[in-house]
């Protein structure tokens, strides 16, 4: 009788060891496909930077290209004036303003301007080139400082007339 007895413990027993393996067993499992599974999704590289020809930087992550700004080469190319400079030849251009649309701050005579060559825009130069290193664009018209790739050639309905 002994024999009996004993066999519903051993019953219980193995239950609750089977029951507690499982258990283990699961969060292994969970926590090595969490590992591989964020390994695998993590670039092993950082994106490689490169300026073009046109003067803009682009990162390049899996096969991309994204546009980030110009290098220091094409923001040197612009010009440079002094308020002063710029006063004179206000009446030529209609753009120039009294003010800095990036820091809002009112131009001085001896303050260093950036001169945008195609929309003729007046920024500080400290306030404009950070911003494009970071942005291609003029902050004012968001037109491109840069000559277009298609300047030159003519549409297509032109070409038929």
């Amino acid at each position: 009788m002994n024999s009996d007895d004993s066999s519903p413990n051993l019953d219980r027993y193995s239950y609750g060891i089977g029951v507690t393996l499982g258990v283990i067993l699961i969060i292994v499992v969970i926590t090595l496909l969490s590992h591989f599974c964020t390994r695998a999704s993590s670039p092993a590289d950082p994106p490689s930077v490169r300026s073009n020809t046109l003067g803009i930087i682009t990162t390049q992550p899996d096969d991309h290209s994204v546009v980030t700004g110009l290098d220091d080469a094409t923001l040197r190319s612009f010009p440079k004036l002094l308020y002063a400079q710029a006063k004179l030849h206000k009446a030529a251009n209609s753009t120039a303003s009294c003010c800095c649309s990036i820091c809002l701050a009112d131009y001085k005579g001896r303050d260093l301007l950036r001169l945008l060559p195609d929309c003729g825009h007046l920024f500080h130069l400290k306030c404009v080139d950070p911003w494009l290193r970071l942005n291609p664009t003029c902050p004012m018209c968001r037109s491109s400082p840069l000559p277009s790739p298609l300047a030159g050639i003519a549409p297509l309905a032109a070409a038929h007339s």
